[in-house]
């Protein structure tokens, strides 16, 4: 009988250590210490290049919302500002993204500068 006990806790024990091994934890994500003013906005809109464009064409957005603009063609883009430097990503291949958030309301007119007749615009309220 005794025997019987020792067993039934060892199995239970054995049992428990080899549930909690099989668990898994998330790490805390790293966050950044000098985040970006939240302005109100915060939502993410998404941009998506398709044969040899922007999709939408002008994209409205809040101050403080982020665009990411995905490329979905089969040919490298950029997202790049017509004038001043507030749009400047490097050669987004195909399948990649690129993402920037607007903090100052204004219009942001930007073209590809590998197919420079690729234009748009960003409208931040």
């Amino acid at each position: 009988m005794k025997r019987t006990i020792i067993f039934s806790v060892a199995l239970l024990l054995a049992a428990m250590f080899l549930f909690l091994g099989c668990t898994q934890t998330t790490p805390n994500p790293v966050s950044n210490p000098n985040p970006a003013p939240n302005l109100g906005g915060g939502q993410t809109v998404a941009v998506i290049i398709s044969n040899f464009s922007f999709n939408p064409q002008v994209t409205s957005i809040s101050a403080g919302d982020t665009v990411t603009w995905t490329n979905n063609d089969s040919t490298p883009h950029t997202v790049t500002s017509d004038a001043g430097t507030e749009l400047a990503s490097t050669t987004i291949q195909p399948g990649q993204t690129y993402s920037h958030t607007f903090n100052t309301p204004g219009s942001y007119p930007y073209h590809c500068s590998i197919h420079p007749s690729m234009t748009a615009s960003i409208a931040v309220q």
